[in-house]
């Protein structure tokens, strides 16, 4: 059957659309995204009158349902619980990667894009254009360090794709949660990768441990969980020195909340106990001269709760 083209009313997110949303040049984009590109369905529909009105409705009823979990150490069993789902299909299915993506990349759902509410032709649109986004920030901030950290790592996802697409790095993930070193100890015995997993409390860093000369260091939608405690953390990351640290995170000080979707993005992220305060705990140790940020940038793009792949990089001095 002969493909159609999608009606005249659907718009389309296009090289110079990634470039903005990642803060970054569409000769970029191009250079390291082409693979996702090639696989992504580019149009979706910006959701008016009373389609829009039904996704304000979800979020402000998520907003308000007083069953909506909370981050914080209360939350650990839901990770071990999760994480222990995705090594029970990693293992099931033979050892497929595939298996390690998180649940809550959501196929067939509205978006957040640019301040506005979308539906993407694609059902698994924020997926592949998260897995853009991080092609082109590790590429860009992590592919020159040969050992790299990732803390709150999960279900090992972005760390396999280093492994595969990083070959000779020394990869280490940590995590609260015991399934999310199984899944990492099976990689490295079924994969032969130089991986390592170990057990980490954003709350209570391991006073043994200790980062490698050199290395770099990475969260990717992790600090949410630590609310306004991450004190810890940040005092772990100025005493070991990382060459780079790279946060990927809701970052709430970018919320702009004279704007309708950005002051339902706030409320839904303070419902949560989300990440607080951090941004600007950075700036503040930079203006004494601790640390140094390289870049930060608000990315208008995620679920239809916030926008999850904001950035800042920065070095401990």
């Amino acid at each position: 059957m002969e493909k159609t083209s999608p009606p005249e009313t659907f718009s389309i997110m296009n090289v110079d659309d990634f470039a903005k949303l990642f803060g970054t040049s569409s000769s970029e984009v191009l250079e390291c995204c082409s693979e996702e590109l090639a696989s992504l369905d580019p149009h979706y529909r910006v959701l008016a009158g009373d389609e829009r009105d039904q996704v304000l409705l979800q979020v402000l009823a998520k907003i308000d349902d007083p069953g909506t979990p909370e981050s914080g150490t209360s939350r650990l069993p839901d990770w071990e619980r999760g994480w222990g789902e995705n090594l029970d299909e990693f293992v099931r299915s033979g050892y497929d990667i595939e298996k390690l993506v998180p649940k809550y990349f959501k196929k067939n759902v509205p978006a957040r894009f640019m301040g506005e509410y979308i539906l993407p032709i694609d059902p698994q649109f924020v997926l592949v254009c998260t897995r853009m986004f991080r092609r082109w920030i590790f590429g860009r901030y992590l592919a020159p360090y040969d050992t790299i950290y990732e803390f709150g790592c999960g279900p090992a996802t972005h760390l396999a794709f280093l492994a595969q697409n990083y070959p000779g790095k020394k990869l280490v993930g940590l995590d609260w949660a015991r399934p999310s070193q199984e899944i990492i100890s099976l990689l490295a015995q079924h994969r032969g990768w130089d991986i390592e997993g170990r057990h980490f409390d954003f709350f209570h860093p391991d006073p043994t441990l200790r980062l490698a000369p050199r290395s770099a260091v990475y969260t990717f939608g992790a600090l949410e969980q630590v609310g306004g405690r991450h004190g810890e953390f940040l005092d772990f990351l100025l005493r070991e020195k990382p060459a780079i640290c790279v946060n990927v995170e809701c970052l709430c000080e970018y919320y702009d909340a004279s704007r309708l979707s950005d002051y339902l993005a706030l409320r839904y992220h303070r419902r949560k106990k989300y990440l607080d305060g951090y941004l600007t705990r950075l700036k503040e140790l930079e203006a004494r001269g601790r640390i140094e940020i390289l870049a930060s940038h608000h990315q208008r793009f995620g679920n239809m709760y916030d926008d999850s792949n904001s950035y800042v990089v920065w070095r401990p001095l």
